[in-house]
């Protein structure tokens, strides 16, 4: 009866995600995610190191989501970033000697924007340079302005992580929520170059990210931990808490980390697993590449939502 409510449920969750999901209809919050994806895409390429020409397909898509933006996304701050990304991508492809591909866009761009309003903006994403700060500088830091200070980071040097303090970043996400303390969250690092590269290509989100110098990990858990049905999901968010904990305290120890979206199949996780060689039952729920920062390096500046679009009391 147990498996049988195992299925059942999981049964029902493919319904639901069948139905909602981002190419399923035309209402503003479908408008706003595809607005949102396709903005960091493009600002994530302009972080690249030595960025060359890209984008000129996806900033016409996110130009015709914008100029058919409902006006209840015309409001909303998907549209405000959409707007300023277009800006920098434009002004970076003129930099490039490149602006009969961007002078359309731009053209464009500035009807829009003639046609809505007066455009006010605070803030301008794209890239940007984060905060240059070594470990014990983060120690006195406030705590607002230490979260605001974390990026993903995707450009390494070649300085090494210590050992000492990965195993102390590792130590602290362990403290990190458990579901009945059951800490079945893990982490696997690879080194080894067979391993790495196999991470690189099965991973999403890999581009841009420095393969020769970051290290290379992923978040796991154990689905032998769960009991039940309703802890169908427990182990994401368990390796959820864990992840957010560990880049906190690898910032903490100016270890720069980006997270890796883990978006595989089935199949294609078994096939990673047994690659790498997991335990029997270990789930994968999110990939990791770290290392020291390269000074200087710009990262994308992901703007984030108004609070008044995520937040609310009832």
């Amino acid at each position: 009866m147990k498996r049988a409510k195992v299925y059942k449920e999981y049964f029902a969750d493919a319904t639901f995600m069948s139905r909602h999901l981002l190419d399923g209809g035309p209402d503003p919050e479908h408008e706003q995610y595809r607005i949102m994806i396709l903005s960091h895409s493009l600002e994530k390429g302009l972080s690249y190191r030595n960025a060359r020409p890209f984008g000129r397909a996806k900033a016409a898509d996110l130009l015709v989501f914008l100029e058919e933006a409902s006006p209840e996304t015309r409001v909303s701050s998907s549209y405000s970033i959409g707007i300023e990304v277009l800006r920098s991508w434009t002004e970076f492809m003129t930099s490039c000697g490149q602006d009969g591909q961007a002078s359309p866009i731009r053209g464009r761009l500035e009807a829009l924007l003639e046609e809505s309003s007066p455009w006010e903006c605070d803030f301008r994403a794209g890239v940007a340079t984060p905060s240059q700060l070594d470990a014990e500088s983060w120690k006195t830091l406030a705590f607002d302005a230490f979260v605001r200070g974390r990026h993903s980071i995707r450009r390494f040097s070649n300085e090494p992580v210590s050992d000492d303090d990965l195993r102390l970043c590792i130590e602290l996400a362990m403290r990190s929520p458990s579901a009945c303390n059951r800490q079945m969250v893990g982490l696997r690092v690879f080194d080894d170059p067979t391993s790495k590269e196999l991470l690189y290509r099965t991973l999403h989100g890999t581009g841009g990210v420095d393969f020769d110098t970051c290290r290379m990990a992923v978040v796991t858990f154990d689905a032998r931990s769960l009991d039940f049905y309703g802890e169908r999901n427990q182990g994401y968010l368990n390796a959820g808490l864990f992840a957010m904990t560990l880049v906190y305290a690898m910032q903490w120890k100016g270890i720069g980390s980006c997270l890796l979206q883990f978006g595989n199949t089935f199949a294609e996780e078994r096939a990673l697993a047994t690659g790498l060689g997991l335990r029997p039952g270990e789930r994968i729920a999110v990939g990791l590449a770290f290392g020291v920062p390269e000074p200087d390096g710009v990262v994308p500046a992901s703007v984030r939502r108004d609070l008044s679009e995520v937040f609310s009391v009832r």
